[in-house]
């Protein structure tokens, strides 16, 4: 009967597809692996500049320049987050990755539509259309609702949308290093306008003093006491500072335009921007557990270890081709000739079966495929190594600068104290007539050098102890 042959057949395809399921595929992955192994920041040794590093300073936080207690530093930061153009691209790149993802992941669940279709047609007298429609014109009317369903047996659907995830995940991650980086740069040039600032006061005392020498020479010549050499060699110093100055106040406009553009604004926001107010005493410190802990947390680092996982299931992705497949395809409505019967029993259509795919001969296809991935995870995973040591280095390097710092400054305030010092004995001798004034003009003279020494230090402090290294 027509049952019986219905279920012979239904049994046939069910056995093919059994058999396309644990027939060997004629297209070998072998000899195809991957040749690079991550890093584990554990193994690398840290050296002595990390090891020796003080653990007791809490890691400064998201918000880490909030320790100089500057109001428009907070407010240029808070511009620089909003309206940077660098860092809206890279959160546009973050929804682009994620509208990706959505995608993929809609390829792993069962796709289900609709189809309506009509239009009026003229129908052959010479194929199989019934009278009265043949050689004649009428309506062909058409109502489906149909099914599609990967089954993704082996997974290459799953990996390919976990792939996408993990590029998500490290697009995230790169739009945070962007982050971190601007608001870096922003800081650095803040603390550098605000050590300009320090330095243009010095050297306008610097100027002050080599005036009241050159007033001292003047007045010695008058009385006739001094030359007219003492007078020139009292004056040469002078156009070179106010050179200096000019030198300071040029860096000055500046570092105010560089903070305008980081800000996402023109050079004109830059001339609102007043003389610091940060605060030299911010603590500087490192985490408890070095050096895993630490790099661990770098937005940088963060992003190449998701590009290896998503490398890893793009691995998998392109192994699961290698295998057969099947699809689940499935329709049902209703088609007819003209609208008379269109919604009937008897104009009633549908389908349901497998579709087996199984690879027997690709041209060496699937081969390159695979080969393309695992050379695609190589590449990240050695991307991620260098990033590794790479930050290894930074951290380091910084930590030699701070611990350097920490040592010159002592020796430099040990040397501001002796100049100041010496300039309160020098003025006390001028006092008491034991003395003249130009050796308190030396002796203030060497206490701005030290003062100037100490800012550099100062400013190199801020500019490398409160950021993420």
């Amino acid at each position: 009967t027509e049952s019986t042959m219905n279920c012979h057949h239904f049994k046939s395809l069910i056995l093919a597809a059994l058999l396309a399921l644990f027939l060997p595929s004629c297209v070998s992955m072998s000899g195809i692996h991957a040749s690079s192994q991550p890093k584990n920041a554990n193994t690398l040794q840290a050296g002595k500049a990390i090891s020796n590093a003080p653990h007791d300073i809490p890691w400064p936080d998201e918000t880490w320049w909030k320790a100089y207690h500057d109001t428009q530093l907070d407010a240029l930061i808070s511009k620089t987050i909003t309206g940077n153009p660098n860092l809206r691209m890279a959160q546009a790149r973050v929804a682009l990755s994620q509208a990706y993802t959505d995608s993929m992941h809609a390829e792993t669940l069962p796709n289900i539509g609709a189809d309506v279709s009509t239009g009026r047609e003229r129908f052959t007298e010479r194929q199989f259309i019934p009278p009265p429609w043949a050689g004649h014109s009428d309506w062909n009317n058409k109502a489906t609702a149909s099914l599609a369903y990967d089954l993704d047996l082996w997974g290459s659907k799953q990996s390919q949308w976990k792939g996408y995830v993990d590029e998500t995940a490290a697009s995230a991650a790169e739009m945070q290093q962007v982050k971190l980086t601007l608001v870096t740069a922003v800081v650095r040039n803040y603390v550098q306008l605000s050590r300009e600032y320090a330095l243009r006061d010095i050297v306008e005392e610097r100027l002050a003093l080599s005036q009241q020498r050159l007033s001292i020479a003047h007045r010695s010549l008058t009385a006739g006491l001094g030359t007219e050499m003492a007078v020139t060699e009292a004056e040469t110093p002078l156009p070179m500072i106010r050179a200096h100055i000019e030198s300071i106040d040029q860096r000055i406009a500046l570092s105010k335009n560089q903070l305008a553009a980081l800000s996402g604004q023109g050079p004109g926001a830059g001339d609102s921007i007043i003389r610091p107010t940060i605060s030299l005493n911010a603590t500087v410190g490192l985490p408890d557990q070095l050096p895993a802990n630490l790099i661990g947390r770098r937005p940088d680092v963060l992003a190449h270890r998701w590009r290896i996982e998503a490398a890893s299931q793009n691995i998998d992705s392109a192994k699961a081709d290698f295998y057969p497949n099947i699809n689940l395809l499935a329709f049902i409505g209703f088609q007819a000739l003209g609208f008379g019967q269109f919604i009937s029993n008897s104009a009633m259509i549908g389908a349901v079966g497998p579709a087996i795919s199984l690879p027997i001969f690709d041209g060496g296809r699937r081969r390159g495929n695979l080969s393309a991935k695992t050379a695609e995870y190589d590449i990240a995973v050695e991307n991620y190594n260098a990033t590794l040591v790479s930050a290894l280095q930074n951290v380091s390097d910084q930590l030699v600068i701070l611990q350097s710092n920490v040592k010159q400054r002592k020796e430099l305030e040990a040397a501001l104290a002796l100049a100041t010092r010496s300039c309160t004995l020098a003025q006390t001798s001028y006092q008491a007539g034991l003395d003249n004034y130009q050796h308190v003009l030396d002796m203030k003279t060497a206490l701005l050098t030290q003062q100037e020494a100490l800012t550099h230090l100062q400013a190199e402090r801020l500019e490398i102890g409160r950021a993420h290294v």
